[in-house]
């Protein structure tokens, strides 16, 4: 791959990142989610949460997976930007997801129980 390609593959990687952060910004408020109840679903802190959010860390597949699992939206759709997706965002029933994890624990912590 030639100079030019990759400069033009790293750009298409970080506007489709910038898209799905923004998808999660607008879902997030949509939803009435604080970072910390995003990161509670995702397994992560609110710190964490907040350095995907600003682009000093990208967020991995399952990341995407586990926060369109919680706003009800393919992730894909959620990278591919903001569009009449964000209507479908229903507040009470992620606060059902929500509430759902409260008893079985986040997805980090269900994943590591399963593995061992």
């Amino acid at each position: 791959m030639d100079n030019a390609t990759k400069q033009q593959a790293q750009e298409a990687v970080t506007e489709l990142e910038l898209r799905f952060i923004e998808a999660v910004e607008h879902g997030r408020l949509r939803a009435g989610l604080t970072y910390e109840q995003l990161g509670s679903f995702v397994g992560m802190s609110k710190s964490q949460i907040s350095k995907r959010q600003d682009g000093l860390i990208k967020y991995t597949l399952r990341e995407m997976y586990y926060i369109g699992q919680l706003l009800g939206v393919d992730p894909l759709v959620m990278a591919a930007g903001l569009g009449t997706w964000l209507t479908r965002v229903q507040p009470e029933e992620v606060r059902h997801r929500l509430d759902s994890l409260d008893t079985a624990g986040s997805h980090k912590e269900r994943n590591r129980t399963v593995s061992e």
